[in-house]
């Protein structure tokens, strides 16, 4: 065999590998948040750093001030924390922190506090949840009147979980 040719073709399978990586981890064609490969882990085991995903509400993308999902501070060593910010109440576009909430996603427990034991990632909605209109591909966002100033429901294709509110809201320095 032609060592020219074993060498072209290594070169393209190392670019397609690598392309099928970045493009998983970059969520390219919304591959990690719609079905078949979509869920709420595979969106959020590996959250974009700021700004993060782009939420869509209403058929048009939301800002950042309404609705942010973003990585953990790498700073800190919580990059494999998501951070969700929204504007209170849901739908607000925040002028200022006073006006949004954060919930956090802690499944490794690399923040201090309650986070990881809080998470529960196979849920059934409560009876009283609403949408809030804010979707990722398949995922969508839920908030129970009952409950909404402890927790927020991500529901994906296959599963639902429900994330602790801060509040305080985490900040590392």
């Amino acid at each position: 065999m032609d060592p020219a040719r074993i060498t072209k073709a290594a070169v393209v399978v190392l670019a397609l590998v690598s392309f099928a990586a970045l493009g998983w981890r970059a969520n390219l064609l919304g591959v990690r948040t719609v079905p078949p490969l979509g869920s709420v882990a595979a969106a959020f085991d590996a959250t974009p750093a700021y700004p993060g995903y782009t939420w869509m509400r209403d058929g048009g993308s939301v800002s950042e001030f309404e609705l942010a999902t973003i990585a953990g501070p790498g700073h800190c060593g919580w990059e494999s924390a998501t951070f969700l910010f929204v504007g209170w109440p849901s739908g607000t576009v925040a002028t200022d922190g006073s006006q949004s909430r954060q919930y956090i996603r802690d499944p490794r427990g690399v923040i201090q506090g309650p986070f990881l034991v809080l998470l529960e990632r196979d849920v059934k909605l409560p009876s009283d949840a609403k949408p809030t209109g804010h979707k990722l591909g398949a995922i969508e966002l839920f908030l129970s009147p009952s409950d909404e100033d402890r927790w927020i429901y991500v529901a994906g294709p296959s599963n639902i979980e429900r994330w602790p509110r801060s509040d305080p809201k985490t900040l590392c320095s």
